[in-house]
């Protein structure tokens, strides 16, 4: 385009040259070859001056064979030379193609194939570790040592059986689980109300929960004092054993202290005053 400082198809700003032509100065950008008079817009093909600027994307191969857009650029189109790409941009309201190369740049008889992008460099393909032997190897298959040299072969004789090996004794079982296996109080609560049938009182494992400590492991109930210490908690929250409320939890907190027992996770009966 006339009268800029860049080269309108590429952007070059150094590398331009230029030199008279009718009165003005034509610029020829010696990296695209995109031409361009100074002074006024004329078309590089016809000389005309009836000139359009439309949008074209600028894209590069980012990776492989996908093109990105990297920015976009205004376009000189001449009326005349660029008549069909012109029209199309204008009536379907799009911009030029990024690979289109204008003949208000470079005319009918120089016009080239835009600039290609640089091609990404391709990934270091990974050394087979098999193909490459290692030092010590390597000196090994060069070059036998005397000694191996010189001893001869032992006869092939008949294959030998393989021994056996001796069957190991099966652990034994242990007293009690382990201290990573037995789980918190929170998570013991949640698989015996996921898995209890009938009737429970959530609310009585949920007062249990908060009196042992949700985060605490489960182990609380196996201290030597836990089966007086749980009878004596479950009488304050419910002083009547008779009372129907009452039954229902203190039959939900045994039916969940069997529960937990049947896992492996006690070794003791914490409910045994609740029986």
């Amino acid at each position: 385009m006339a009268g800029v400082a860049e080269c309108p198809s590429c952007g070059e700003t150094e590398e331009l040259r230029g030199e008279p032509h009718e009165g003005d100065i034509r610029v020829t950008c010696l990296s695209c070859g995109a031409a361009w008079m100074r002074g006024a817009p004329r078309c590089a093909g016809c000389g005309g001056m009836d000139i359009v600027e439309r949008p074209q994307a600028m894209t590069r191969h980012s990776r492989g064979t996908q093109l990105s857009i990297i920015g976009w650029r205004q376009l000189p189109l001449c009326r005349v030379c660029d008549a069909d790409a012109l029209h199309t941009s204008i009536e379907e309201n799009i911009p030029v193609p990024g690979d289109y190369v204008p003949a208000c740049l470079h005319g009918h008889g120089e016009r080239a194939a835009a600039p290609p992008s640089p091609p990404a460099p391709a990934p270091k393909a990974p050394e087979s570790r098999e193909n490459t032997p290692e030092p010590r190897q390597a000196a090994r298959t060069a070059a036998p040592s005397p000694a191996s040299a010189e001893k001869p072969a032992p006869a092939a004789g008949p294959p030998e059986h393989p021994r056996r090996k001796p069957a190991t004794s099966p652990a034994r079982p242990r007293t009690g689980p382990a201290p990573s296996a037995v789980p918190t109080v929170r998570q013991a609560i949640g698989a015996f109300l996921a898995e209890a049938s009938g009737g429970v009182d959530h609310t009585a494992m949920l007062l249990l929960g908060t009196h042992l400590g949700s985060y605490n492991r489960l182990e609380v109930l196996d201290r030597p004092d836990a089966a007086d210490t749980l009878a004596a908690w479950c009488d304050g929250h419910w002083e009547s054993r008779g009372d129907p409320a009452a039954q229902r939890a203190l039959d939900t907190i045994r039916r969940a202290v069997d529960f937990w027992g049947a896992r492996g996770w006690l070794t003791s009966d914490p409910a045994a005053h609740l029986r």
